[in-house]
């Protein structure tokens, strides 16, 4: 019996020695060019002609930028010491191909750690997302949280060096964290999240990122429309504010207004929103209205002889955050019909309160709903005015 314990107890010391030395076939870490991020953009005119002389047959359509980290680079770059990436280019017209080339002029790439795409607007209006992306989401080497953008202007430009000095991919993943302080920031997508849409072909939004003044910046989001699965047009800030507001999904943020009578803004500050959608069905024809609540506090009053304290200037200011959000949300809704595009979550409301009438007009929805009445409620609470109540008087 004793013998027997003994036997077990060394099978399992051994078993688990040979578990904590890791994968022996594995190239050690410096040995390996690390991806952290991949811009693709539409090439040029020009780059298309100089791309015609190589010798390897290609449809020259697609330029590729990988951002590569350089672990030993601190140590061993006498160069440029200290420099963290350094980016590369392949232009050519197949995801995979291009990721195999950079064999001929690299050592080995590891896609593993790779932390976002940025897709050009441009290259979008040419090439649907579900060809983009149809490699990574095949290659078990990419994690499905890699996130996803795209950008009006080039996408290569997003990866060079900025006025930070940190990795690019990097510190775009980390802006997407802000999302508690800025209502006018989107969800960050990742593969994962874009699985659904490109099957259902449904319309879905992509961040928007710019580069202003050396300095990374989302801005706005694209929209991407189901039925093509191509880039159809850009929302503004404000318009994602808007969008923001009608589907409850605000982490935090400020909304600066304001005061008509007195001509002085404040700021009110979003501690949460909560929006509940109804859908309303009577024979053929569908409604739909959006119930927005929210709680914040009054953080800042530019005008010297408002009593923060007192129950009816805040509700007086309540007031009028209401009637502002509500013609923000009536303008988003206004710009989504005239670009044809649901991404609001209102075919969503429609698919689980009333499945069968959502089954009817699914399949040209992006369509459909542009006639369709949406209506609009706002209430807001201000449970907090702040630690001064300084007024002139």
């Amino acid at each position: 019996m004793i013998y027997s314990r003994n036997v077990a107890l060394f099978m399992l010391v051994a078993a688990a020695s040979m578990l904590m030395t890791g994968c022996w076939s594995s190239s050690p870490i410096e040995k390996r060019y690390l991806e952290a991020g991949i811009a693709y953009d539409k090439i040029q005119p020009e780059e298309r002609i100089a791309s015609e002389r190589v010798d390897y047959p290609q449809k020259q359509k697609i330029r590729r930028t990988v951002q590569y980290i350089l672990p030993e680079a601190g140590a061993k770059s006498n160069n440029s010491p200290g420099k963290k990436f350094y980016n590369k280019e392949e232009i050519g017209d197949s995801i995979m191909e291009m990721t195999r080339e950079t064999y001929l002029t690299n050592r080995s790439p590891a896609g593993f750690h790779l932390k976002t795409i940025v897709i050009s607007s441009k290259l979008l209006q040419e090439i649907p997302m579900h060809e983009l992306l149809d490699f990574y989401l095949a290659d078990n080497d990419i994690r499905l949280s890699l996130q996803v953008y795209m950008t009006t202007g080039t996408a290569s430009d997003v990866l060079k060096e900025n006025a930070s000095g940190e990795i690019p991919a990097f510190l775009l993943k980390e802006l997407s964290g802000n999302r508690k302080r800025i209502s006018r920031l989107i969800k960050p997508v990742t593969l994962a999240n874009l699985i659904g849409p490109l099957k259902s072909e449904s319309s879905y939004l992509l961040p928007n990122v710019s580069v202003e003044q050396g300095a990374l910046k989302i801005k706005g989001a694209g929209v991407m429309k189901g039925n093509t699965q191509k880039y159809g047009g850009y929302l503004n800030e404000s318009h994602v504010e808007g969008l923001q507001w009608i589907k409850g999904d605000i982490s935090g943020g400020i909304y600066k207004i304001k005061e008509p009578e007195l001509q002085q803004q404040f700021v009110y500050e979003i501690k949460s929103v909560k929006s509940k959608i109804k859908a309303t069905v009577h024979g053929d024809d569908i409604s739909f209205h959006v119930d927005m609540k929210s709680e914040g506090r009054l953080s800042e009053v530019f005008a010297s002889n408002i009593k923060k304290m007192n129950n009816r200037s805040l509700e007086q200011h309540s007031e009028i955050v209401e009637a502002e959000v509500k013609k923000l949300v009536e303008n988003t809704m206004t710009k989504l019909k005239k670009m044809h595009v649901e991404v609001a979550g209102l075919g969503k409301a429609l698919r689980i309160q009333h499945p069968a009438v959502w089954e009817k007009v699914k399949g040209n929805w992006d369509d459909t709903f542009t006639t369709i009445p949406v209506t609009f409620s706002v209430k807001l609470h201000i449970d907090d005015y702040g630690a001064s109540t300084m007024s002139m008087d």
